[in-house]
């Protein structure tokens, strides 16, 4: 392998390409599966806990104390059906009478500029009561308020038709309150409804507006989106699959299109203009997944064949955006929808009224700070405001909105926890001043105020839902909804490329780090950065309701930790196993371990060494008295005997050239005192070759010649890509070869150069020989015989 290459795959340059396989990976989990979605999910309820938990303080037990925030709306006010009012009115459902006479209570007053913005039922008015006196009574005062709003409910199962009766009241409410229009982008992900279940026709044409209440939850069961808009299909006609041809087309900017269903009930939407190709698609599917329809024709013949449906949508408002809108008096033609995107609100504006009772229209601003008081509750300035020129609500493709969820749910009891204030129903029902104007109130103190009224206790109706802040009742969700509206205090989601660059510096950040510190430290810096991150996200959440992905980035960065680190042990036991292949020969056990724990740089390093030569004086007369098998195993008992000393010295074994040995001192492990290991290594090995040779017979006796030189050298893996040897070259690997050749000139055993005699003079006993000159070089070079050591020449290890 190339050096460029062994560089690629090293664990500190491939950590980035394992980082890029991550943040790739994450990104298509992002995409196609709903995994990321669900996980953050999860972990926006746990910021909403943890905002609340912060805002909220025990000052008893079984009792909470919520600070007042300036992000709550002071027109939000919930009537709630509550036990108090079951008990004093009796089983539910109510008369409708009940119901006028709370309305009359509100919309009979003097003076009409302090009147409620807009009063919301919550309930369903979509039978007829058994007295029709008691719906015509209902419709009077609902017509006579002009301020009521209700909902029309959304179903999915069944099939409505312009001849349903059912359609007829929803086409009042169309036609005589408004419907969405200016929807842009692709309007067929809005979750689609066949059928509708309206309120009668008389309150429909009364009411001042409507909206559908339907909540959709989460795939967890948890509520956590208002659909702001939603599709009602209403079928025009069917149309035979024969009859239809290429070219086929409906009027999409109607909002009409085509659709077939399959045997579950799942419709299929047909793109137009239908192509050839196209049309022959849709024959073949829906001949495997569709219901033929049979009829008896006029000759009693059984016809089959499928059916292509052709419907026309309309937009429902959630009830909570027609509310806002009702509030900022802007109609349904004034806003724009654009689906992935917002619902654009221009130029919001809402009634203003003075103390003597005077109303006007005043542009939208939202209270930041209350206003100043001394303490004698004499006025001193007025609190910051902040202007709103318009308003945008984010949305998705199916046009939910994130509900900004400002506390658990209320208490019933104005003892209890109130996240928005909840008045009885009971308060009110009974205050219906009758018809004689003498006897009106002059205020009901809901001036401007929406007034949202539902269940409120459970013994009533199913109409608690969980919430990421618990169990929560509907008009609650709706009441928090409306107020993420009205304070512009939505929740946005962090655009992609800002995700992105997160996610990529995290994942990158720990490629870097895990393949340069041990696994163990990572494991723990990682941990800390999670916690670290999670807490900057909520801070950032709680703050300015800014929703950074969190579970991406996490995941990210322990999935990148983990791979890189099985990176590392795959290729550090390949350097490992390398490593003991390259130098097991050469070193110690011990130390061969110690390079597999610590790989040294195998390339070629210049590094200041000692190296060793030694050679056999007479090798010629030696071997002519023996034979070549009694040669072979004399050499060897003497090289073995010779290599062990190196060995446990520290020295490197390079290698052997007949009966010459060469080795270092300083390479692949570092020595500081490489020179003095060599030294004493060549005295001991002449103190064995002496007890070798007194074992010996004199004709087989050995006499060496040992040359030691210190210096810069290269030192690296050198050879083929077949075959190579971890060696030496350079000046000073000359000289040392040198000077054990020149021993037998001056009669010596051991020469060192001034080099190395520079480094051991103080534990030496030398004797200068001569100055001799190197090749290539013009200055001499000093030489000495090393004679003896100063101090004890054990092997470090058996000092």
């Amino acid at each position: 392998m190339s050096t460029a290459m062994r560089k690629f795959f090293g664990v500190k340059t491939f950590s980035f390409i394992i980082g890029i396989f991550v943040v790739a990976l994450v990104l298509a989990l992002s995409e196609f599966t709903g995994i990321f979605e669900s996980i953050e999910d999860k972990i926006l309820d746990s910021h909403f806990k943890l905002k609340v938990g912060r805002d909220s303080k025990s000052v008893q037990e079984g009792a909470v104390l919520t600070q007042n925030s300036m992000l709550i709306s002071n027109d939000i006010l919930i009537i709630g059906i509550d036990q108090r009012s079951l008990e004093q009115y009796g089983k539910w459902p109510f008369e409708r009478t009940r119901f006028a006479h709370y309305i009359n209570a509100f919309s009979r007053i003097s003076d009409q500029n302090n009147r409620e913005s807009a009063l919301f039922l919550d309930f369903f008015f979509n039978e007829r009561d058994p007295n029709p006196t008691h719906d015509a009574l209902l419709a009077d005062s609902v017509e006579n308020s002009g301020r009521v709003f209700v909902e029309t409910v959304l179903v999915d199962s069944g099939s409505l038709t312009e001849t349903d009766p059912l359609y007829a009241r929803q086409k009042i409410l169309y036609d005589t309150k408004g419907t969405l229009a200016n929807v842009v982008g692709d309007w067929k992900k809005i979750h689609i409804f066949s059928y509708i279940d309206p309120p009668l026709g008389p309150i429909g044409q009364a009411a001042a507006g409507y909206g559908h209440a339907n909540y959709r939850a989460d795939p967890d069961k948890i509520y956590r989106r208002q659909p702001l808009i939603l599709r009602s299909s209403v079928l025009l006609k069917t149309i035979k699959l024969e009859e239809i041809t290429a070219g086929y087309s409906v009027n999409e900017s109607s909002y009409e299109r085509l659709a077939w269903i399959d045997f579950n009930g799942m419709q299929h939407e047909i793109e137009t203009p239908i192509t050839e190709a196209a049309l022959e698609r849709l024959k073949i599917t829906m001949q495997k997944n569709a219901p033929m329809v049979s009829e008896v024709d006029s000759t009693n013949e059984i016809d089959s064949y499928y059916i292509i449906r052709h419907y026309q949508d309309f937009f429902v408002p959630a009830v909570t955006l027609s509310l806002a809108l009702n509030y900022f008096h802007v109609g349904y033609d004034q806003i724009i929808i654009e689906l992935g995107s917002h619902i654009l609100i221009k130029n919001p504006r809402i009634t203003f009224t003075d103390e003597e009772g005077n109303s006007e229209l005043r542009p939208y601003r939202i209270r930041l700070t209350d206003d100043s008081y001394d303490a004698d509750g004499n006025f001193i300035s007025e609190g910051r405001f902040r202007d709103i020129p318009e308003i945008r609500i984010p949305i998705n493709e199916a046009g939910q909105m994130l509900v900004n969820f400002m506390g658990p749910g209320s208490s019933a009891s104005p003892e209890g926890n109130q996240t928005f204030p909840v008045r009885s129903f009971a308060a009110y029902a009974n205050r219906d001043p009758g018809s004689d104007v003498s006897h009106w109130r002059r205020t009901m103190a809901s001036t401007n105020k929406i007034l949202m009224t539902g269940a409120f206790s459970s013994g009533m109706a199913d109409d608690e839902k969980p919430t990421p802040l618990g169990m929560m009742f509907g008009i609650e969700i709706h009441a928090n909804a409306l107020n993420t509206i009205l304070m512009d205090n939505f929740i946005i989601n962090a655009s992609y490329t800002t995700n992105l660059l997160i996610l990529c510096g995290f994942v990158f950040f720990m490629a870097f780090l895990t393949s340069r510190i041990s696994a163990a430290l990572a494991f723990f810096i990682a941990l800390f950065q999670s916690i670290a991150y999670f807490l900057v996200v909520n801070a950032i959440f709680e703050k300015n309701a800014y929703l950074i992905n969190y579970s991406g980035v996490a995941l990210g960065s322990f999935f990148t930790f983990i791979s890189v680190v099985i990176y590392r042990v795959f290729t550090e036991e390949r350097e490992k196993k390398k490593i003991r292949q390259t130098f097991g020969k050469y070193l110690s056990p011990k130390v061969v371990e110690q390079l597999a724990e610590n790989p040294p740089e195998l390339g070629g390093q210049d590094k200041e060494l000692t190296v060793f030569f030694s050679d056999i004086r007479g090798f010629t007369t030696l071997s002519e008295n023996m034979t070549p098998q009694e040669l072979v195993n004399h050499l060897n008992v003497y090289l073995t005997a010779m290599t062990d000393i190196i060995i446990q010295y520290g020295g490197t074994l390079d290698k052997y050239m007949g009966d010459a040995i060469m080795c270092f001192w300083g390479a692949p492990i570092a020595l500081a005192e490489h020179a003095v290991l060599a030294c004493k290594c060549a005295l001991k090995q002449m103190q064995a070759l002496k007890k070798l040779n007194q074992e010996w017979p004199e004709s087989k006796n050995i006499n060496i010649g040992i040359g030691l030189n210190s210096g810069i050298m290269t030192v690296g893996n050198m050879g083929s890509k077949m075959h190579m040897n971890y060696t030496l070259m350079g000046d000073h690997v000359n000289l040392g070869s040198r000077l054990e050749s020149i021993n037998k000139e001056y009669g010596t055993q051991i020469i060192i150069s001034e080099f190395t005699y520079a480094q051991v003079r103080d534990k030496f006993i030398v004797r200068e020989l001569d100055n001799i000159r190197v090749k290539g070089k013009n200055k001499p070079v000093v030489i000495y015989e090393l004679v003896d050591c100063l101090e004890s020449i054990e092997p470090p290890n058996k000092k």
